[in-house]
């Protein structure tokens, strides 16, 4: 019936591929009075799957039975359903490996749906960053040892987001799943291992270690994947104490570059900034200064679009009409003045910039968790 149903054009989704196999399993392997209820058994628990699956937000079915099969099957190594097919084949109780497999695919199913619901600090951060799949199958695991206690399901979210964050941040063509497969097939439910093994095998990847870490936050950070999400992340650390910035979000969200990346409309870099008598920045000033962390930040598109590159007084003085954001307040905490007039230069830049980046480097850190 499948396959008549594949060569009339329409393609069966992994789900359905799997649970006939399965349903033809239990025919093969079942005794004669035992088979009729063991294919129901099958039947029944996908149809409790698919009224799940309903209910996701993001999800579909076919990536979430990926992750499962990551977590259980082959780690990141699963390619196909020949990878569970070929374990199968191995087990030695066929009728007992495919009652244990569906309800353990039942429960990965109904744990990515409170996943996607969950209120858990570090949980909504995963949503916020757009949690990659390499992520899930620990989520998947998560649920299946921790069942609903909280603090230990929000510990491990927090070291999943900071994997996250510095996947996210150094891009890399070296692949964080390849370094982090055994960790993720050994992993019991220990979480004081988890985050050592982790930060052991970060280490040594040189990639997403805490040294390299701390070179891409001192690079050029504009256009990086993670940096409105750590300008934000800045932002509820500055925020005034017993307020957070929850579910505040500005119109057409953009990236401010203090000193004026570069003039428009024709017209020269305004006063204020660190430029030469042509109203130029030194090379020097470009390479290091102009995209990093400290010069950058975040504001709603249309006030972008109204201050472009005018002097820095004038700036200030759109900042403080917009007090939206504490990090465009403090900007003048940070400037310099002469004669009633304020300056944006290397000095303001490099401060701003090293408060930034020891926040970065302590709220990213494994040791913090």
């Amino acid at each position: 019936m499948f396959e008549l149903e594949n060569n009339r054009g329409k393609d069966l989704t992994n789900m359905e591929k799997i649970k006939s196999y399965f349903m033809y399993q239990m025919y093969v392997y079942s005794d004669p009075e035992e088979t009729e209820s063991n294919i129901e058994n099958v039947s029944d628990i996908f149809k409790l799957i698919y009224l799940i699956i309903n209910d996701f937000k993001k999800l579909n079915e076919d990536s979430v039975l990926i992750y499962h099969n990551n977590a259980y099957i082959k780690g990141y190594n699963y390619r196909t359903l020949d990878n569970v097919k070929e374990v199968f084949k191995k087990s030695e109780n066929k009728i007992k490996w495919i009652k244990d497999y569906i309800s353990e695919l039942y429960n990965s199913f109904f744990n990515m749906k409170k996943f996607e619901s969950s209120s858990d600090f570090y949980a909504k951060k995963l949503s916020k960053m757009n949690a990659p799949a390499f992520v899930y199958p620990f989520i998947i695991k998560g649920y299946k040892f921790f069942g609903d206690d909280n603090s230990k399901l929000n510990t491990l979210f927090n070291l999943l987001e900071i994997l996250t964050f510095r996947a996210r941040l150094i891009n890399s063509r070296a692949k964080i799943q390849e370094r982090i497969n055994a960790i993720l097939l050994n992993f019991k439910g220990n979480l004081v291992e988890l985050k050592s093994n982790i930060k052991k095998k970060l280490n040594e990847s040189w990639y997403w270690n805490d040294t390299n870490t701390k070179n891409y936050l001192n690079g050029g950070m504009y256009g990086n994947n993670v940096l409105n999400y750590l300008l934000w992340e800045y932002e509820n650390s500055i925020q005034n104490k017993g307020y957070s910035i929850k579910n505040l979000s500005l119109e057409n969200e953009e990236i401010e570059h203090i000193s004026p990346q570069t003039p428009t409309n024709g017209k020269p870099i305004s006063t204020g900034y660190e430029v030469n008598e042509k109203n130029e920045y030194s090379e020097d000033f470009i390479a290091k200064h102009l995209n990093s962390l400290g010069n950058l930040m975040l504001i709603s598109g249309s006030h972008n679009a109204s201050i472009g590159n005018k002097s820095f007084n004038e700036k200030l003085n759109s900042y403080k009409d917009n007090p939206l954001l504490n990090q465009q307040s403090e900007i003048k905490d940070f400037s310099t003045s002469e004669n009633n007039s304020f300056f944006w230069k290397t000095e303001s830049i490099e401060k701003r910039h090293k408060k930034i980046v020891d926040f970065a480097i302590k709220k990213w850190s494994f040791d913090n968790v």
